[in-house]
């Protein structure tokens, strides 16, 4: 490393002891985004170990396509893992390249095709349950509509999970998830509390559901299709299972946590915006009415849903899934011309990036023009990246697509959902970024 590099400068705000770990758990959004006015990188402290916060998002573009030298690590990690194992949201080297390698063939173009058939049944038999002037919980039907998708995919449409409870389950492990990653003491998650107590039952619930699973699937030896078939029947070349139970286990933990969570929060503040805003709701319906006539959309139709896919962009931007992430340098690193040494933990928000207004003027307004072909082509490098990139960009991230478009698009080309007036949506503290309570009137359509 040339001797010319920075060293970054230390944020503002540190107490003793703590650092910035008071103000990384009691305002973290905050926080994250008055790093923004300042340094590309700075250092804080967490408790007593110092972290590098990239705010640059050209950097952090960056170092997220630097797998070998930016890698998953440290105290953060290690909580993540301890839900999620060695899933691919945290392995990492060429076991993580192996893995993606079985994967990859699971999100091909006509797997997405046939799981998009699917998820335009599962949205068109959801809209047909519900009723004029019926007052729905929002929140609750996209969780369900989400979870029953990513059952499909992943359980080809098991009938014995009982959804209800797996998707509760899934809300507690990811507000605990949140609690113990901004817990830079590590004590406050290890007291006997409720909510502690809540989080283990429900983690531990997950667990035996799915290894219940794939104990069955491995006794029948039936290939249904899904994702979990197409891991357990993958073959190394000397014809044993490439995946242990155990590593399937962490897979498909990984996938239902990014697979039906994220989506459902997604679709849920997208559908308050749009009911909040009558000229957004006026082009959205002039457009599904123009491409769909009404039924539920397809595969085919995403290309031409652009307005759609504008305010979904507009809501991952407003509404980031997840306020910041981290890496751990394996060696020493230059990013920006700063020198980070190794072993130190890096972190960056696009939360925070999202929300800078020099970048995103006007941030806290919801503007789907926003991402109009010409305006978004002058963002930064960086500026914009929903499903990440580099060795860890979403592996799913075309699907995901896919399944928020013909949601929202099917939804709105046979319903008017409005506002329940004096309710205002709030986002709840957790890893992703899920509505605490979404009530909302059900209007049938008529063109």
């Amino acid at each position: 490393m040339t001797s010319t590099l920075r060293t970054p400068a230390s944020a503002p705000g540190r107490l003793p002891v703590l650092g910035h770990g008071l103000q990384m758990k009691r305002r973290p959004a905050e926080f994250l985004l008055e790093l923004q006015s300042g340094e590309p990188v700075v250092t804080i402290a967490l408790g007593k170990r110092p972290a590098y916060v990239v705010n640059d998002p050209t950097l952090m573009r960056e170092l997220l396509r630097d797998g070998d030298t930016f890698v998953r690590g440290g105290p953060m990690t290690d909580r993540f893992r301890s839900m999620f194992g060695n899933g691919l949201g945290i392995s990492e080297g060429e076991f993580h390249r192996r893995q993606r390698a079985l994967i990859q063939p699971a999100f091909h173009r006509n797997k997405v095709i046939h799981y998009t058939e699917l998820m335009s049944r599962t949205v068109a038999g959801k809209l047909d349950s519900w009723r004029d002037g019926q007052r729905l919980a929002v929140e609750k039907e996209m969780d369900e509509l989400a979870l029953t998708n990513i059952v499909e995919v992943v359980f080809a449409g098991d009938r014995r999970l009982d959804r209800a409870r797996f998707m509760a389950a899934t809300t507690t492990v990811l507000g605990g998830l949140f609690r113990r990653i901004t817990d830079v003491t590590g004590v406050l998650t290890r007291l006997p509390t409720q909510a502690n107590r809540d989080y283990d039952a429900a983690a531990e619930y997950l667990r035996a559901t799915i290894g219940r699973v794939i104990a069955e699937y491995r006794a029948a030896g039936t290939d249904h299709g899904d994702l979990l078939s197409m891991m357990l029947f993958a073959r190394d070349e000397d014809g044993r299972p490439a995946m242990s139970d155990e590593q399937v286990h962490d897979e498909v933990m990984t996938f239902f946590i990014a697979g039906s969570n994220t989506i459902a929060n997604t679709l849920c503040w997208a559908l308050h915006h749009v009911g909040a805003d009558p000229e957004v709701q006026r082009r959205l319906h002039a457009e599904v009415d123009r491409v769909l006539d009404g039924r539920a959309a397809g595969y085919a139709d995403v290309a031409a849903l652009e307005y759609t896919r504008q305010v979904l962009s507009e809501t991952l931007r407003l509404r980031t899934q997840g306020l910041f992430n981290n890496r751990v340098t394996a060696r020493d690193a230059e990013l920006g011309g700063y020198l980070i040494p190794a072993g130190s933990d890096v972190l960056y928000s696009f939360h925070a990036v999202h929300h800078n207004p020099l970048i995103y003027p006007e941030p806290e307004r919801f503007d789907p023009d926003r991402w109009l072909p010409e305006r978004a082509r002058a963002l930064p490098r960086g500026a914009f990246m929903p499903f990440a990139t580099g060795v860890h960009g979403c592996i799913g991230d075309q699907f995901a697509w896919t399944e928020m478009i013909v949601s929202l698009a099917s939804i709105a080309a046979r319903w008017r959902l409005e506002p329940v007036p004096g309710h205002e949506p709030k986002p709840v503290p957790a890893m992703t970024m899920p509505v605490d309570a979404l009530p909302m009137t059900a209007r049938l359509r008529t063109r």
